[in-house]
């Protein structure tokens, strides 16, 4: 009986080691256990939950996914559960989520997703925050959520690192106070530009670089600009991360070797990275802009 006693003592001053809390955008949420079964309502999200090492049963666009954010792959086995815009609540409820994740939505759909799980609802855009410092904080979140946070430091800080090494590098080849200014391409008349308040802005930046055409803070950190507007890139590098908006009708027009960029063969394109994306992707923007920027001669 002293044994049995004993052994209730001491299971009931344990703690619940497995219980896990997330802060979102309503304050902290706590689960019983690290949620397994994720469905992922945002391209972010799902790269930082990937960059945890952790698959989606479920993600939005799946198939645009692959096409306009391509890295951290997306396996081949996870559901399209619909627009991000408008997710398939039908197919989301068949996958039965531990949890939903998802940013920046309406009170109303809030309120139809947590009908099928628990939803975790974070803040990731807004002109009033630095965008950049809300993906570090969320991605540290989401460790915390699915017990990685070890993981997510590491990560972390490794990033950190790569980003001074590339650095280093671009300045040994470019010299003092570059000039580079990141877009995509919309169409054969007009091109988003990044600016105060993006990913592509802030990484570049953080490789000591400096745009030439200036773009005020705004929730997604990017302005739309007529072509010929692009010409203030005057002496600097201009990087068109692809896939373009409306394709490469933009090159294809007269004004476009005039442009001074063009004209004097400081344009390159940048392999596919999300410019909206998650704590690890500006290590994979840093890669990207380093590798378009060593191949200009």
């Amino acid at each position: 009986m002293k044994r049995l006693i004993a052994l209730v003592l001491l299971c009931t001053a344990l703690p619940a080691a497995a219980e896990v809390t997330v802060h979102d955008r309503r304050g902290p949420q706590t689960f019983d256990a690290p949620p397994e079964r994720l469905v992922v309502l945002d391209w972010a999200l799902a790269e930082q939950v990937l960059d945890l090492d952790v698959a989606p049963v479920g993600v939005a666009e799946t198939d645009n996914y692959r096409t306009w954010v391509v890295h951290p792959a997306l396996p081949e086995d996870v559901v399209d559960v619909g627009l991000r815009t408008e997710p398939n609540l039908e197919r989301i409820a068949q996958l039965s989520p531990d949890a939903i994740l998802t940013a920046d939505v309406e009170p109303e759909e809030f309120a139809r997703l947590e009908e099928i799980a628990p939803v975790v609802v974070f803040d990731a855009w807004d002109a009033d925050h630095d965008n950049v410092a809300a993906a570090l904080r969320i991605y540290r979140e989401l460790g915390a959520l699915l017990d990685r946070e070890a993981l997510a430091q590491d990560r972390l800080a490794a990033q950190e690192a790569e980003l001074d090494a590339i650095a280093a590098e671009l300045a040994h080849r470019f010299g003092p106070d570059p000039k580079a200014t990141a877009i995509r391409l919309n169409d054969k008349a007009s091109a988003w530009v990044y600016g105060e308040n993006s990913v592509p802005l802030h990484v570049l930046r953080r490789l000591d670089f400096e745009p030439e055409i200036e773009v005020p803070s705004s929730t997604w950190g990017v302005a739309t600009r007529r072509l010929e507007d692009l010409a203030q890139a005057e002496t600097g590098v201009v990087l068109a991360i692809r896939p373009h908006m409306g394709g490469a009708e933009a090159m294809q027009t007269p004004l476009w070797d005039f442009l001074p960029f063009v004209a004097n063969g400081r344009f390159a394109e940048v392999a596919p990275v999300w410019s909206y994306g998650g704590a690890l992707s500006l290590g994979r923007h840093a890669r990207a802009f380093r590798d378009a920027l060593l191949a200009l001669e």
